[in-house]
């Protein structure tokens, strides 16, 4: 028995050696497109501007999926921090054809480098069901079938562009809701279905990272409830993708795994997108002390203000804005704290909320009108 089984083993040690020896597999012959679970192609230079790109096409639960991602910034290296674009799309059959046929005829060999070796790449390696874990090292058969596979990327990346957003909260204040849309290429925000007023690209850009890190996209279908809860929380959000995707999930006193950490990101970013609108110095509409009245705020969450000729002191300090209304603390030398309302481009001193400020004594409602705003604003 041991004699007529030595040439077995023998020859699945030979195939055992050649393997870990550099054995090379072909994409077709070898490798069938049910054989592939993972393959990745990923570019990380160190050029000026640094530039870090992926794209992932795998299964997951029998479900054929396309990651993109892409990082910019001022340094090198790239990290996660870097992310400006990021997304998970379920594939078409017809859509993971076409990647299998940019593969087809390309070598598997076993990996002769790293990505942190230095080169930009790209570094492409492909996993599949035969692979012990040496032959990954992928390389496409000419350029013409990398061309075609980075259109393909491409046009998938660009089919998964968000291009509206709709968050709406509710709970113990009145319901709140925001929509943040892409059109003819610039975002705009509008709170509470008013006016869309501009949304900066580059947080429209953390949105997008948002969504990614947190999965919010694994929400869709959501429905959450919880009846014993007396007095809590609710929520209503949805995507749209350019390619007509969307996501829809809401909740009341329920929520995803990930619902705490994406809504407290989001209200930060939405409470900076309301900073950076409100940001410029606001006129006194009455008489300031010897001269004009005027308070500045500034996009990164401070402030001045001046009550005219006759003052001699300049206050300031921080401020926040939630629903709707801004709230000041003075820090300069008087712990003072004012509260103004936001009307359009007037704040309305909200005196029974307020101290009084040191030398003019302004009247409940009294209002502010917007003057000037900063040159980086982007109205």
């Amino acid at each position: 028995m041991m004699k007529r089984c030595f040439p077995v083993l023998l020859a699945l040690l030979i195939c055992a050696v050649c393997a870990c020896a550099g054995a090379e597999a072909i994409v077709g012959r070898d490798i069938t497109a049910e054989d592939i679970t993972d393959f990745y192609y990923t570019v990380d230079a160190s050029w000026y501007p640094p530039k870090y790109l992926r794209y992932r096409f795998f299964v997951e639960d029998g479900t054929r999926l396309f990651y993109h991602e892409s990082r910019q910034g001022g340094g090198w290296p790239l990290t996660v921090e870097d992310i400006v674009c990021s997304g998970t799309v379920e594939l078409t059959d017809e859509d993971w054809d076409t990647f299998v046929d940019c593969l087809r005829g390309g070598t598997v060999s076993a990996r002769s480098g790293d990505i942190l070796d230095g080169d930009a790449g790209p570094w492409t390696y492909l996993s599949w069901t035969g692979d012990n874990g040496d032959i990954q090292d992928f390389t496409f058969r000419s350029l013409s079938e990398r061309a075609a596979f980075e259109d393909l990327c491409s046009r998938l990346a660009q089919d998964h562009v968000l291009t509206r957003f709709y968050y709406l909260r509710g709970g113990y204040m009145a319901p709140q809701s925001w929509e943040i849309v892409l059109r003819g290429g610039r975002w705009t925000i509008s709170e509470n279905d008013g006016e869309p007023r501009p949304f900066d690209a580059d947080l429209a850009d953390e949105l997008q990272r948002i969504i990614a890190e947190c999965d919010i996209d694994t929400w869709d279908g959501f429905r959450g409830s919880d009846s014993r809860v007396l007095d809590g929380e609710s929520f209503v959000l949805s995507l749209r993708y350019a390619d007509g995707s969307t996501v829809y999930a809401s909740g009341e006193n329920s929520f995803p795994k990930t619902y705490s950490e994406a809504s407290d990101r989001i209200d930060a970013l939405i409470e900076r997108a309301e900073m950076r609108s409100l940001a410029g110095t606001y006129l006194y509409e009455g008489e300031g002390f010897g001269g004009d009245f005027t308070v500045t705020l500034n996009a990164d969450g401070t402030y001045t203000f001046y009550e005219g000729m006759l003052s001699s002191y300049m206050g300031g300090g921080t401020w926040s804005v939630y629903y709707g209304t801004v709230y000041m603390d003075e820090t300069n030398g008087f712990d003072l704290h004012f509260t103004f309302a936001v009307d359009g481009d007037e704040l309305i001193y909200i005196g029974l909320n307020s101290d009084a400020f040191p030398y003019t004594d302004l009247p409940d409602r009294a209002g502010f009108a917007r003057t000037e705003v900063p040159v980086d604003h982007p109205e």
